[in-house]
């Protein structure tokens, strides 16, 4: 029953779609030794997601691609070296800590190089299971695949499609160039737990991360806000989602953020959400294969 329930909450969060920003988005494809392929009409060159995608996204599988994974066992005497080569977009790191995670498998040492826009990223790790030591020949070999099968790299907004847009929306977050000439509106509705104490020291730090100055405000956290200035929640807002943030920002040159600075702040709130492209949590592996072959 607890696999069963780690599970639902894991594939939950695995079918959650993308935003609708800048950048493109890793999309993660469900392991196991069954694949179940949802029913779509798609191009012959298009690259199957076996979970439910926003029509977006379905709409775009044909610019998927896979990234390029080499385990090498036999080169070093004391670590099993991965060599991905995949597209230049956030979140690769992430994605590979993710799945290394969730298999057992610690980076000992490790480069990290682009080779420019087109040549994409070229990452050099040396790794070890928790304990230390080399990988066997079968779980290197089982690795690799693995790894090829989360990095599946689905086209996002090409260059240049955000320059215009002046405003943007991402689940519960929204952003706003157009409601005030030199300045950046943000509204986060919510938290990830009404009660957990520190969201809004997160929030201040992801703001801070991404070069945003915070000119004003509100944060109300009931319906009796005690000033009008504090009455920033819209008409009807449900409170026990957790608190509403409104705030005016100005970005490091002093005016409103543009579409990239945007598009990063967008991406870390998610991820401070827990509501990102993946989990922040690393699967459990053998508990994804013992649901997988009960499917």
């Amino acid at each position: 029953m607890l696999v069963k329930l780690e599970m639902s909450q894991q594939m939950n969060m695995l079918r959650q779609s993308g935003c609708n920003a800048r950048y493109r988005a890793f999309r993660l494809r469900a392991p196991g030794p069954q694949r179940h392929v949802v029913a779509m009409s798609l191009p012959d060159n298009a690259v199957p997601l076996p979970y439910p995608a926003a029509p977006e996204i379905q709409a775009k599988l044909f610019s998927c691609t896979r990234s390029t994974v080499t385990v090498d066992n036999s080169s070093h005497p004391r670590y099993t070296v991965i060599t991905v080569k995949a597209p230049d977009t956030p979140g690769l790191v992430r994605v590979l800590s993710w799945v290394l995670n969730g298999m057992s498998v610690r980076v000992q040492h490790g480069t990290l190089a682009s080779e420019g826009p087109e040549g994409g990223a070229r990452d050099t790790l040396w790794v070890t299971d928790f304990r230390g030591r080399k990988l066997r020949d079968s779980s290197a070999a089982s690795l690799g695949s693995r790894l090829e099968d989360f990095l599946v790299v689905c086209g996002g907004e090409e260059a240049g499609e955000g320059e215009g847009r002046q405003e943007w929306q991402c689940g519960s977050i929204e952003v706003s160039n157009r409601l005030h000439p030199d300045m950046t509106q943000v509204i986060i509705r919510g938290e990830p737990s009404a009660h957990k104490p520190g969201f809004l020291l997160e929030l201040a730090s992801a703001l801070t991360g991404v070069g945003a100055v915070i000119v004003a405000g509100g944060i109300q956290g009931g319906p009796d806000a005690p000033c009008p200035e504090a009455a920033v929640a819209e008409p009807g807002y449900d409170f026990s989602a957790g608190r509403y943030f409104k705030f005016l920002l100005k970005g490091p040159t002093g005016g409103q953020m543009d579409a990239d600075r945007v598009a990063s702040l967008l991406f870390v709130l998610r991820l401070l959400q827990g509501r990102g492209t993946m989990p922040t949590v690393a699967p459990n592996m053998q508990a994804l294969l013992k649901l997988d072959s009960l499917a």
